[in-house]
């Protein structure tokens, strides 16, 4: 068998794996249940100098970090474990640290076929890296909005990336417990984190979140 068949051999069977796996067999729903936005206390950094906050693991309905693939089907689902921990330093507002870190043995596109698939070698090799990190460098606010910028660490490597978010305020939740809420989206190439490029499946992947926050006890 010559080179160019065995090429196109080879890319007629990541045209086919690339399709089964990224058919749309199921799609997980959102339990999200988002605070009232109308009842929020909206309030800045400066405000909260000094305080820490921590997404509540236990509570699947207030936080939320979903991603979207598109392709000949598009794929939705999103990581189900996962800390985001929110820091504001003593003196400065800008200063403040954001970091996220997601199991990503969590994947759930609700199909355990696929589930697995995406968990194997060919695409996020979570055996090997088992977690996805962003630390934030800082945060300054522009026009309204949030813009972080700061390293995201995954398969081993490790990327600068920037975008802005929305903090929508500070209030108390259905729980009454005080919360600090965020939410934002941005998007990544796949491939230059060292997944193979597949004609049926895009390489840029759209990653939204919604964190409701609660504030640490020091």
């Amino acid at each position: 068998m010559n080179n160019q068949i065995k090429i196109l051999v080879a890319g007629s069977i990541l045209l086919i794996i690339g399709f089964l796996i990224f058919s749309n067999w199921g799609e997980p729903k959102s339990r999200l249940e988002k605070t009232n936005v109308d009842e929020v206390k909206t309030e800045d950094f400066a405000s909260i100098l000094g305080t820490t906050w921590q997404n509540n693991k236990a509570d699947a309905t207030s936080s939320e970090i979903s991603f979207d693939i598109e392709g000949l089907k598009d794929t939705k689902g999103f990581f189900k474990d996962f800390d985001v921990i929110f820091k504001v330093s003593d003196n400065n507002p800008e200063e403040a640290k954001l970091k996220v870190s997601i199991n990503a043995n969590s994947i759930n596109t609700d199909n355990d076929i696929r589930d697995e698939e995406l968990k194997s070698d060919e695409w996020f090799e979570t055996e090997k890296y088992p977690a996805i990190e962003f630390y934030s460098k800082g945060i300054k606010k522009i026009e309204g909005k949030y813009f972080t910028k700061g390293l995201l660490n995954m398969m081993g490597e490790s990327k600068e990336l920037s975008f802005t978010f929305e903090h929508k305020g500070i209030t108390n939740n259905s729980d009454n417990k005080k919360v600090a809420i965020f939410e934002g989206a941005f998007e990544i190439d796949r491939t230059n984190f060292g997944m193979d490029h597949v004609a049926t499946v895009g390489d840029v992947v759209a990653i939204n979140f919604y964190c409701e926050l609660e504030e640490k006890r020091k």
